[in-house]
C-alpha cells in the first residue's frame, strides 16, 4: 500500500511530538490523512481576522450588483463542497493585479483586476472554485500546523516550510497566512476541487482551460517580467493545461459540458475598472495626488516611489530609508494617534510638539526604536485634514537621521491640499461590454475604436489572436477612458 506525503509527515510529525498536541484526521474534500494543530473554530477565527485586514488594507470594490452577483455564484460552489457549514464569504477587492486568494475558514477573494481577463460565470466558478478547494482541503492549516510543530522544537528538519514573511506595517498576523506558499501538489489538488465544484454546480469544465491559457499568454506578454500574482505560487500554466484536460477527460461524459453564462457575467463586469485607478492616487515624478483625499505630497528626487493599497512610500537610493504615508488608526483623533506612536514598546520620543503644516493642525517628534532587525531612528507627523489623521513617518538606520533628517522634514512640510482641477478630475480606464455591428478583428477595430490599452492585452482579455474573426453580433470586452497619469506613454 502506497503512503502519501501528507500521511508520512502527519505521522512523524505526531511520534516527534511524543504528546497529545494534535491530531491527524481524513480530510472530507481529500479523502488524505491530514496533521491538524488548529481546530475549525480557530481556522475560522484566523480567517476572519485576515478577511478584516484584507477589506481594511486592500478594500473591497464598491458595486453592489456586482458584489452579489460574485457573492452568488461562490455560495453555489460552497454548497456543493465538503464543508458547507463554514460561513463562507466571496467578495472583489479593489486591486488591479490579476489574482485571487482565500483565507482559512471559508474567506475568498478575487480582485477587480482578474474579472476583465475572465469570459464568462463558468471561468469565474472555476477560479473561485479552486480557491474553495484551498480552504475544503485545510491547505493553509496543514502548513500552520507544521509551523506550529517546527515552531516547539520538535527538529523535523526540511519538511516544514519557512517562517511566515512578514510585511512591514500594513497586515497583522491574521493576514500573514497570505504568504504560505502553497506545494505543486496542493495546487493540483485545489485544481481538480475547483473543477469538481464547477461540474457539481452545474458549469462546463472546459473553460478551466481558456483560464490557464489565458494567463499563460498575460506571462508571456509580460515578458516574464509581470507574471499575474495568481501564478505566483503555482505550477506553470502551461503544464496545468494538460493536467486539467487529463482530469476532465476521466469525468463521465455527462459531466464534461454545462453551462457557461457569458451573457450574464458580461453584463455585471460592464463598466468596472480597468487597470489602476488614478481616483487612488498616482505620481508625477516624485509628486504624490491623491484625487479622492485631495491632498499632495513632495517625495525626494531620485527615491524609489510606490503607491500600496494601504500606504504611499519612498525608499532612498542606498535603499537605508523610508517614508511612509498613512492613514491614522486614531478613532478621530490626532493627539490620540500621535500619543499611542510615541508611547508604543521600545519607543523614546524626543521633540515631540504641536504645530500646523500649511494650514492643518499637526503633531511632529522624533523617535528611536528597537526591532528585530535593529534600531531605527527618523521622525514623525500627525496631520489633521478632510476628516482624516494623516500619520507621515520617515526613518533610516542607527546614527544616520542627520544625514536624512531634513528631507523628512520636507517632505513631511510638502503636504497640502490638491488644487489642480486636472488632477482632482482624472477619471480611471474602465471595460466597456460592445458589440461590433460587423465583422471585424480586435486589430482591426483598434484602428476606428481607440483604447488606452494596446491591441495584445484587448486580444488577451477577450481570450483570442488580435486577428481572429468576430462575427457580427458577437460581444467582446474594450478598455475606454485615458492612460492613467504617470503609466508612460
Amino acid at each position: 500500500m502506497k503512503r502519501t506525503a501528507r500521511t508520512a509527515v502527519c505521522i512523524l510529525g505526531l511520534a516527534a511530538a511524543a504528546v497529545p498536541l494534535g491530531s491527524c484526521a481524513t480530510n472530507p474534500a481529500t479523502g488524505e490523512s491530514q496533521l491538524s494543530l488548529i481546530g475549525q473554530g480557530r481556522e475560522i477565527e484566523i480567517g476572519r481576522q485576515g478577511a478584516e485586514q484584507v477589506r481594511q488594507t486592500i478594500g473591497v470594490y464598491r458595486d453592489s450588483a456586482l458584489e452579489a452577483y460574485v457573492a452568488g455564484v461562490g455560495q453555489s460552489l460552497a454548497k456543493v463542497s465538503e464543508r458547507p457549514d463554514l460561513p463562507w464569504s466571496y467578495q472583489v477587492v479593489d486591486e488591479p493585479v490579476v489574482n485571487a486568494f482565500a483565507l482559512p475558514g471559508g474567506f475568498i477573494f478575487v480582485t477587480r483586476g482578474i474579472l476583465p481577463y475572465l469570459e464568462n460565470e463558468a471561468q469565474l466558478a472555476i477560479i473561485m472554485g479552486h480557491e474553495t478547494g484551498h480552504v475544503t482541503a485545510r491547505h493553509s492549516v496543514e502548513q500552520m500546523s507544521r509551523q506550529e510543530l517546527a515552531q516547539i522544537g520538535l527538529g523535523l528538519g526540511s519538511i516544514f516550510v519557512k517562517p511566515i514573511q512578514q510585511y512591514g506595517q500594513l497586515f497583522g498576523a491574521g493576514l500573514q497566512v497570505l504568504f504560505l506558499k502553497y506545494s505543486r501538489d496542493d495546487e493540483n489538488q485545489a485544481d481538480g476541487l475547483g473543477i469538481r465544484y464547477a461540474v457539481k454546480d452545474g458549469y462546463d469544465p472546459y473553460q478551466a482551460i481558456g483560464v490557464f491559457q489565458m494567463l499563460d499568454r498575460q506571462s508571456e506578454a509580460a515578458g516574464g517580467s509581470g507574471v499575474p500574482s495568481w501564478l505566483a505560487t503555482h505550477p506553470a500554466p502551461a503544464d496545468r493545461v494538460e493536467h486539467i484536460r487529463q482530469q476532465i477527460d476521466t469525468l463521465p461524459p455527462s459531466e464534461r459540458s454545462g453551462r457557461v453564462a457569458r451573457d450574464a457575467y458580461l453584463r455585471h463586469i460592464d463598466g468596472i475598472v480597468f487597470g489602476s485607478d488614478p481616483r487612488d492616487g498616482f505620481f508625477r515624478g516624485g509628486l504624490f495626488l491623491h484625487p479622492n483625499l485631495a491632498f499632495r505630497i513632495q517625495f525626494p528626487d531620485g527615491w524609489k516611489t510606490q503607491n500600496m493599497p494601504a500606504a504611499v512610500a519612498a525608499q532612498s537610493p542606498d535603499q537605508d530609508a523610508i517614508l511612509e504615508l498613512t492613514l491614522a488608526d486614531s478613532a478621530g483623533s490626532r493627539e490620540a494617534a500621535a500619543r499611542a506612536f510615541f508611547s508604543s514598546q521600545g519607543m523614546q520620543a524626543s521633540r515631540v510638539s504641536s504645530t500646523t503644516i500649511h494650514g492643518f493642525p499637526a503633531t511632529t517628534g522624533l523617535f528611536t526604536v528597537s526591532t528585530q532587525q535593529g534600531q531605527l531612528e527618523g521622525e514623525a507627523a500627525f496631520i489633521d485634514y478632510g476628516g482624516h489623521v494623516y500619520r507621515i513617518l520617515g526613518y533610516t538606520t542607527a546614527g544616520s537621521l542627520s544625514r536624512y533628517r531634513s528631507t523628512f522634514e520636507s517632505t513631511i512640510g510638502s503636504f497640502d491640499r490638491l488644487t489642480d482641477s486636472s488632477a482632482l478630475n482624472v477619471k480611471p480606464m474602465r471595460v466597456q461590454v460592445y458589440t461590433p455591428d460587423h465583422a471585424t478583428t480586435i486589430a482591426q477595430l483598434a484602428r476606428t475604436k481607440a483604447s488606452p490599452v494596446d491591441v495584445q492585452t484587448l486580444a488577451i482579455m477577450n481570450q483570442m489572436q488580435a486577428d481572429d474573426q468576430i462575427p457580427a453580433g458577437r460581444t467582446i470586452k474594450w478598455v475606454t477612458g485615458q492612460k492613467p497619469p504617470g503609466s508612460g506613454s
